[in-house]
């Protein structure tokens, strides 16, 4: 029995194919074991070592310092809030697949189902696109300059390193600078000249209109920036709502890609009086994040992060370094597609520095708005219901200049008049301009084709009409301006008026000064007037489509009554820059016709319901400056206009932007630090301690006045002539009067050596002194400034303030900081201290003196002051009615200064008080402010103010009615 057991085993093992049976099985065994231990006991670890790719560090942004005022009131801060964030998710990939369509259409189309949720619930969300759409349709940039063009170099993905580029390549790099506003449009739609490789960019559907189109690209774009960090989130809104944020959530399993979380943004508190001063943050552009990081490494704790804010502007950008609280980061596993997928460490971010100002915010603000309700007056005492501008000794301003300013300053906006949130009023009026527009092409045609007149001999109205057709086809190229002959008789008798501008194109295309590649030409083998033909229709075509030319119509059309001004003071209302509901009465009235529109517009401007910054006519604008002369510190530094910083930081908004870029006001620009202007007589003293210090006077040298100095050709004369003289005068009388025969002698006498005179060495006297009293440098106040330059010709004149010298206000504050503390020079400075959050000081700003100008004797001090002061208190003061009964001695030297012979004078004042021991300088410049009175009445007030008592504060602070203008005075 066990035999044959044994014979049977011995034949199966002989058997070669069980003997493979077994082999396998025993394989399956193996792997089925294998394959339980990898899925089952090894099967999470594996799941991770095949998703998780690489540990990414992302960096979070810290919390920006504050920036307090001298009393430590708080003007700059952050404040959380609600926003809603975009981030590329494989989700859209998977998307894409299952309805068959694109990761771009997916995108679009979440990103659009969002733009609708926060427009319902009146949420607004920005856009880095600097790109709108009009009314009439039409595309437009909303910046300029080097703003625009790196806007266009991050779109198109230009570096500045050309080496190497083919032809073909630098010819596209050209074309993409030189993109107009829709066809960066179109590129970023659907790749439109876009480089090789660049696809169809964000490929937004043609179901979109242009107007959508432009909302899902702004997020999009934002996204773009971020492009090689794809698990970056982008916040494209901030200050959402509570019910925007609810339906978000609620809709969070279809709304892939998006979530709602808090950031901290930067508010700003007396936001346009302190403009100038704090600035405002924004998001870090590529060229800032390059300079930041700088010889940094991404792990350092001041690395920057694309989505950071910096400062922009003012002490939020010169003090970035402080305020810019240390970066955190977050460790997290991404996979190879860019998604987050754990967070694996956090790293707390930290609080930047605190900024403490020497400024006093509350001086500061009252003294912005004594400078506005100052300047309204200016404007109030000049506006007239004529046409003329009067001359020179009385230049007005016609009302209808007025009408045109709110227009030309897009106080109202006539590009979206036919938008889709225009009302009945707007479209009408809409309608109105259209119909000019057209009038006006078909005048232009005629003058172009049929009009014989010499151009001085049309109408202001086609003159201006001419110009602008000029310009345009210069701008354009079509009119080779580069390749005009200079010399050539027919230019130079279209230069000098003697010719149409008809006449002068016909002759440009034979000269070939005109590129007929422009031109829609029936054959390329045309004569003259066919190419003249196709160049009034290539003009008509141009205009039509042209939105500035909108201005230009409104603006003749006003002058010519056809476009009333009553009709544009109406689209105030219906356009919500004044309420009509709250105003109801008054806009009934206008629109009946009972209230006229002068009558309505200088109401508005005595309520300041409408100010001179809106207006942009002259003046509108002004700077006041106040420090301690003890010190250098700086109490107030006024530049108005001013600007809403809140509007600037967290994202731009366009349309408020753009109103500022195009103001003539030029509210972002800095009054203090950057308009230079000749001091005028402001800067006699500085004559005088110069000739009495070099011993060409003494404080008793008698200069005799006869109205005309005759020394030199042509003759210079006084103020005074020709309707008197000052006779004889020492130099604290002659600064009392500001006679310019007695500075004008001084400014002689300096270049004097024997009987031989040279203006060279007398202006070398005047600039040793300019120098010893800081006028030869910078103010030395922590910001942006302008340099000065003390003139370089004619000492005579340059004894008055006039030749060359060119200082800006804070350069004139400096000088008369010096003057009131007797020669000590100072660095302005507008900063205390540096502080942690805790309180700790990190830096502080002390008294940077810099020199000290000793006189020969004291008594030169005394009677320059004593000069000053007989400005505001004297007889014969210049002042002396507008100080009157103010309860502090003053003393102070007016100045006037021409730029233009067609514009108003700018008035200057410089001030300090009291007069015995000085507790601050007071300097007021009005750019254009017809007389120094105005400056002067305006420094008063800040006198009255600052002496006054916590209760009489309340009170000035509270008054906000408008001031009449000055007097009128010379010097």
């Amino acid at each position: 029995m066990f035999r044959k057991l044994q014979n049977r085993v011995e034949k199966l093992l002989a058997n070669r194919l069980l003997a493979m049976a077994v082999l396998f099985a025993v394989l399956f065994l193996v792997l089925v074991c294998r394959l339980f231990v990898i899925q089952i006991v090894q099967g999470q670890s594996h799941k991770e070592d095949f998703t998780y790719k690489v540990e990414k560090t992302v960096k979070t942004s810290g919390t920006r310092g504050n920036i307090y005022d001298c009393n430590g009131k708080l003007l700059a801060y952050n404040k959380m809030v609600y926003t809603v964030n975009f981030q590329n998710d494989n989700k859209f990939k998977t998307l894409a697949q299952e309805n068959k369509t694109s990761e771009n259409y997916e995108k679009n189309k979440v990103i659009y189902e969002v733009i609708k949720i926060l427009e319902k619930n009146k949420d607004s969300f920005k856009s880095d696109i600097p790109i709108e759409i009009t009314g009439n349709g039409t595309f437009r940039f909303t910046e300029k300059g080097s703003r625009l063009e790196r806007f266009k170099r991050e779109a198109f993905g230009i570096g500045t390193d050309t080496k190497g580029l083919s032809k073909e390549r630098l010819k596209l790099r050209q074309q993409q600078l030189n993109a107009s506003a829709e066809e960066v449009f179109e590129y970023l739609r659907n790749g439109t000249m876009g480089s090789p490789g660049v696809g169809k960019m964000f490929d937004i559907d043609e179901k979109y209109s242009d107007k959508d189109a432009l909302k899902i690209m702004s997020v999009r774009y934002s996204a773009y920036l971020s492009r090689y960090s794809q698990y970056m989130k982008v916040t494209f809104a901030t200050e959402v709502s509570s019910r925007s944020i609810a339906e978000i959530e609620e809709r969070s399993n279809e709304l892939t890609g998006i979530d709602v979380s808090t950031k901290s943004i930067r508010v700003y508190k007396n936001s346009e009086a302190m403009s100038h001063v704090i600035g405002y943050t924004g998001t870090i552009n590529t060229e800032e994040l390059d300079d930041y990081n700088k010889g940094k490494k991404e792990s350092d704790k001041d690395y920057y992060a694309m989505d950071d804010a910096v400062g922009k502007a003012g002490i939020e950008k010169e003090l970035e370094s402080y305020l810019h609280g240390s970066s955190g980061s977050q460790s997290m596993i991404v996979n190879n597609i860019g998604k987050i997928v754990k967070t694996t460490k956090t790293e707390k971010a930290g609080t930047g520095n605190n900024v403490v100002l020497s400024i006093d915010s509350d001086l500061q603000e009252y003294a912005y708005n004594l400078l506005e309700r100052r300047i309204t007056g200016i404007v109030l005492s000049k506006l007239t219901t004529s046409d003329s501008k009067g001359d020179r000794s009385n230049i007005r301003i016609p009302i209808k200049d007025v009408y045109y300013s709110l227009i030309g300053n897009s106080i109202v906006d006539i590009t979206d008049l036919n938008g889709e949130r225009a009302n009945s009023y707007e479209k009408s009026m809409y309608k109105k301009i259209q119909s000019l527009k057209k009038d006006s092409i078909k005048m232009i045609r005629k003058n172009l084709t049929v009009s014989t007149k010499a151009y001085k001999d049309e109408s202001e109205e086609k003159q201006n009409y001419a110009d602008y057709v000029y310009k345009m086809l210069s701008r354009k190229k079509v009119l080779l301006t580069g390749s005009i002959d200079t010399k050539d008789k027919t230019y130079l008798r279209w230069k000098d008026e003697k010719i149409g501008l008809g006449e002068f194109l016909k002759y440009a295309i034979n000269k070939e000064w005109i590129d007929i590649s422009m031109l829609d030409l029936p054959s390329k083998y045309s004569d003259t007037e066919q190419i003249f033909d196709a160049l009034v229709s290539y003009v008509e075509e141009q205009l039509e489509k042209d939105d500035e030319f909108d201005l230009t119509v409104c603006e003749q059309k006003i002058g010519t009554g056809e476009l009333s001004g009553r009709s544009v003071c109406l689209l105030l209302y219906e356009q919500g820059v004044l309420n009509k509901k709250k105003d109801a009465g008054t806009y009934q009235s206008l629109k009946s016709g009972s209230l006229d529109a002068y009558s309505f517009i200088r109401q508005k401007l005595s309520k300041r319901e409408i100010t001179p910054a809106q207006l942009g006519l002259d003046p509108c604008s002004g700077s006041i400056v106040i420090t301690d002369p003890d010190t250098g510190k700086v109490k107030a530094m006024v530049s108005y206009p001013g600007y809403d910083s809140n509007k600037l930081s967290n994202g731009i908004d366009n349309d408020y932007y753009r109103q500022l870029a195009n103001s003539t006001a030029t509210p972002l620009y800095n009054q203090v630090l950057n308009h230079r202007t000749a001091p005028g007589s402001t800067f006699k003293p500085l004559s005088a301690i110069t000739a009495l210090n070099e011993g060409t006077i003494s404080t008793g040298t008698q200069i005799q006045c006869t109205g005309v100095f005759d020394k030199i050709s042509p003759a210079a004369h006084c103020w005074i002539y020709p309707n008197g003289k000052h006779g004889y005068n020492n130099v604290a009388g002659a600064l009392e009067v500001s006679c310019n025969c007695f500075f004008y002698e001084v400014g002689y006498d300096l270049g004097m050596t024997g009987s031989s005179y040279s203006s060279k060495k007398g202006l070398e006297a005047l600039k040793k002194y300019a120098t010893k009293v800081g006028l030869n440098k910078k103010s030395g106040i922590e910001l942006s400034e302008m340099a000065p330059h003390i003139s370089d010709e004619t000492s005579v004149r340059s004894a008055i303030g006039q030749g060359t010298n060119s200082f800006t206000p804070s350069q004139i504050s400096n000088y008369v900081t010096t003057l009131s503390n007797k020669g000590t020079v100072y660095d302005l400075s507008i900063l205390d201290k540096v502080t942690t959050s805790g309180g700790k000081t990190v830096k502080k700003y002390g008294v940077k003196k810099k020199s000290k100008l000793t006189l020969n004797d004291d008594s030169y001090w005394d009677a320059v002051w004593s000069g000053m002061r007989r400005v505001v208190s004297g007889k014969k003061g210049a002042v002396t009615s507008i100080f009157k009964g103010l309860n502090v001695k003053v003393a102070g030297k007016t100045g006037t200064a021409q730029e233009d012979k067609k514009r108003p004078n700018h008035a200057l004042f410089i001030s300090f008080g009291p007069y015995e021991d000085p507790e601050i300088t007071v300097t007021a410049v009005i750019p254009y402010g017809y007389t120094s009175s105005n400056a002067a009445a305006a420094a008063k007030d800040v006198y009255k103010y600052y002496f006054a008592n916590d209760k009489e504060k309340a009170k000035l602070r509270k008054d906000k009615k408008v001031i009449s203008a000055a007097g009128s005075v010379s010097d």
